[in-house]
């Protein structure tokens, strides 16, 4: 019996210096006489963490769903490995919803909103199919929330609901009157965290008799970041975002916006109302890149009335109330009984990314005058956005990501494309996988100038392969070594005369396996018999 070492040189400065390939010249003949066998007995290797710099050069990354409506944000900069990718794609996800929506100002699209409300995003590792990153979007529906999904206070009345009407009305006992908010519902499905939103219509506003306290009467419709909260334990510091329509005076009825459990000053802008009147004000909390709007939707106007920037609400900082990403509740509090408050189209967007539907149907009833986001009927205009496209800034980060090319579009929507995609779920998948997550166990020894009598499924051929490893390089190292070592036949009719020999460390697809420092492979050759 024989003992080879096989010995690698690391030269970081030449591709295949950097890779588990052996190719060793011997100062003696090596005679293998006829029909000798050979095995693999160990491997020491330092294997590469995989690493990739992010920095000002490229990280921005552009999507958009429309040619004429472009997207970008910034990725975090940084050194990703192993160790901190995880965190890596939270980023990414953030960063899509974070420029997921549209300009509620003065560049405001309406043509555009449809395609986004709702809309979320989300950056996976597909294991099923390979480790490869998935990245990809989902529309929510703008719809009422299944009963079971909702947390109802004792002092709320629900009546003339069900899943085949347009009304949602909400009320209380009759003569109920109260300065705190245990009278509400909390819904505990979140909503998009891309283009979301919660909206209620107020069908019923007069005075209570409460002496015209203000924070005593009408009702709030807001968001708050604890879906678990009961309805009695709810105070005014669990609002993180909301408007409050309340009755300032005899005849007067008031706008106030609520940010983080703050209530600001009453908006100029005053409700349009009638009691039971469908075109009514409708109240919208929003979520529209990174930012969070206060929107009040007036019967036949073009775009919605933004509180933000209302100098009687008196936000400050231009109006901006930044949004972090984080998952967001849908609440409607109550302060009178349904004498004097009632609510229609209490409706938000929730999360797609949540599991099961909560609604039945394919299509979007008309929730009013607010703008209405893309229907889902196939027969209808607004089903399909025009192109889905990705870009890397380089090809370097798409490559480092799995991708192969740094732009990747025009991919149609619609069941008729070729992608089957629809603009309500699309999928831009990795080529290959995303090798800072991706800790192997397969492996294969291949040698490149000795035949073997091995076969390889994949492949579906013979292949010089020595040994199939099951074994794993999870903490940067590929120290193995066989118990009992199974020796190949090499079908050798004569004998022969060794001098080189060349034998590689493959991951189980047959790539290339990198090293980080010098690596050594040992083999034993022996007569058949012996």
């Amino acid at each position: 019996m024989r003992l080879i070492r096989l010995y690698k040189d690391y030269e970081a400065n030449i591709p295949l210096g950097r890779v588990a390939n052996f190719n060793n010249n011997f100062q003696s003949d090596l005679l293998l006489p006829p029909n000798s066998q050979i095995a693999l007995q160990s491997i020491a290797i330092d294997s590469v963490d995989p690493a990739f710099t992010i920095d000002a050069s490229n990280n921005e990354l552009k999507w958009n769903i429309d040619e004429d409506d472009d997207k970008s944000f910034l990725i975090n900069t940084g050194e990703y490995n192993s160790a901190n990718a995880a965190s890596l794609l939270n980023f990414l996800t953030e960063g899509f919803n974070a420029s997921t929506g549209f300009d509620m100002y003065d560049g405001f699209a309406p043509q555009y909103l449809p395609y986004y409300i709702g809309m979320e995003w989300f950056v996976e590792i597909d294991v099923p199919k390979g480790s490869i990153i998935d990245i990809g979007y989902k529309i929510g529906n703008l719809y009422w929330t299944a009963f079971k999904y909702l947390r109802i206070g004792t002092n709320v009345d629900i009546s003339t609901v069900d899943d085949d009407r347009e009304t949602y009305e909400l009320g209380g006992i009759p003569d109920y009157g109260s300065l705190s908010l245990e009278q509400n519902i909390i819904n505990t499905k979140y909503i998009s965290r891309g283009c979301g939103c919660v909206r209620a219509q107020g069908m019923l506003m007069d005075n209570n008799g409460q002496g015209f306290q203000q924070n005593g009467n009408g009702y709030i419709v807001g968001l708050i970041s604890d879906g678990d909260l009961n309805p009695e334990d709810i105070t005014l510091t669990d609002i993180k975002y909301g408007i409050w329509y309340s009755i300032f005076d005899e005849d007067s009825r008031r706008y106030r916006v609520i940010v983080n459990g703050v209530v600001s000053n009453n908006a100029d802008r005053r409700p349009i109302y009638t009691q039971a009147d469908p075109t009514n004000d409708i109240q919208e909390v929003m979520i529209n890149q990174d930012e969070v709007f206060f929107n009040i939707y007036l019967n036949g106007a073009p775009q919605p009335i933004v509180l933000n920037t209302d100098e009687g609400v008196g936000l400050g900082n231009e109006g901006v109330v930044p949004y972090n990403g984080e998952k967001l509740y849908p609440v409607l509090v109550f302060f009178s009984g349904s004498d004097f408050v009632s609510v229609d189209n209490f409706i938000c967007t929730e999360s797609p990314y949540q599991s099961g539907p909560t609604v039945p149907g394919d299509y979007y009833p008309d929730f009013g005058h607010a703008l209405q986001p893309v229907p889902k009927d196939a027969n209808t205009s607004l089903t399909e956005v025009s192109e889905n496209n990705l870009e890397f800034a380089t090809s370097g980060i798409a490559e480092f990501f799995g991708f192969d090319d740094r732009f990747n579009g025009i991919y149609e929507s619609g069941p008729t494309s070729i992608t089957e995609k629809t603009s309500r779920d699309f999928i831009f998948p990795a080529d290959k996988k995303f090798n800072p997550l991706y800790y192997a166990d397969s492996f294969l020894v291949e040698l490149r100038n000795i035949a073997l009598d091995s076969y390889d499924g994949l492949k579906e051929q013979r292949k010089n392969v020595l040994a199939y490893i099951s074994h794993s390089d999870a903490d940067g190292s590929f120290n193995y070594e066989v118990n009992t070592p199974v020796f190949v036949d090499l079908h050798n009719k004569k004998e022969i005369l060794l001098r080189n020999l060349e034998a590689n460390l493959l991951y189980g697809d047959y790539s290339e396996f990198a090293i980080q420092s010098d690596a050594s492979m040992t083999l034993l050759i022996k007569e058949k018999g012996e």
